[in-house]
């Protein structure tokens, strides 16, 4: 029996021809809810018009487990396929989980100890593949939310729009928003994942533009990542050309007198520290 107060989860899951991927992600989300004592009651995919055999594949697992589905295809960006997702998850809360994560038996069950808690709106895991000390790991994260396998409160995100700029760091947006609503974001270094990462989003200037911009990352954390590549021998360019996007994007930022957003993002951080 569960010691929780959800009952049933929906799974909302963003794909792009991600069939060689997919199966394994739902298969060990369907283990962890049966463990957990959950069920999960729809499956919301949201596809970028797919030239594999993901949706399919998706329904297949489905089928095998009894979910519903909720499958929408088309030329969607990430940021919108997170808003469709947002809007069409019916249960209190709700897994975000991507196509290439697996997530440990007891993840699900782990992150639900947190849902009977006044205000927490978001309950992120931790990749399998860090292994920094914890403080260290909590301590980044607070700085970079991630929405790869994250339990989130469908009221804390209602109504949500992420503007189309945000092609990456839509998950730190989302943490941002969700604070702001005077919700709490988990950080459980206890729920582990493992990210087969298909390297969808590498380092560079657009990342660095968008967190400039739309005060998604800070430049001195940016400009530290340069010699920590250089001191850990990897390739420090992509570092350096996210750091100039950063610049561009903070003088965008600057240079306009209203961008639209829900919160101030530096005055939330400062609250929160």
């Amino acid at each position: 029996m569960n010691n929780h107060n959800a009952e049933r989860l929906d799974i909302a899951m963003p794909t792009k021809d991600s069939g060689d991927v997919i199966k394994p992600s739902l298969h060990a989300a369907a283990e962890a809810s049966e463990k957990a004592g959950v069920k999960i009651e729809t499956l919301v995919i949201v596809d970028n018009n797919s030239n594999d055999k993901t949706i399919a594949f998706a329904q297949e697992i489905a089928d095998e487990y009894g979910w519903q589905t909720n499958i929408m295809s088309g030329p969607w960006s990430l940021p919108a396929a997170r808003e469709k997702c947002i809007e069409s998850v019916t249960s209190e809360w709700f897994l975000f989980l991507d196509d290439d994560v697996r997530i440990a038996e007891s993840y699900i069950e782990t992150l639900l100890s947190w849902v009977g808690c006044e205000r927490v709106g978001a309950i992120q895991g931790r990749k399998i593949q860090r292994t920094e000390h914890t403080a260290d790991w909590i301590r980044r994260r607070s700085r970079r939310a991630g929405t790869h396998a994250t339990l989130i409160r469908r009221e804390a995100v209602r109504d949500v729009k992420i503007p189309s700029e945000v092609k990456v760091l839509e998950d730190e947006f989302l943490r941002q928003v969700i604070e702001s609503r005077d919700y709490r974001w988990i950080l459980e270094p206890k729920a582990w994942f493992r990210h087969e990462s298909q390297e969808r989003h590498p380092i560079g200037w657009t990342e660095g533009y968008v967190g400039g911009k739309f005060g998604l990352s800070e430049g001195h954390t940016v400009a530290l990542n340069i010699p920590f590549a250089l001191s850990t021998g990897r390739n420090p360019l992509p570092h350096i050309y996210r750091l100039c996007g950063w610049g561009a994007g903070r003088v965008a930022r600057d240079g306009t007198e209203s961008v639209e957003r829900e919160w101030e993002p530096d005055s939330d951080r400062a609250r929160l520290e």
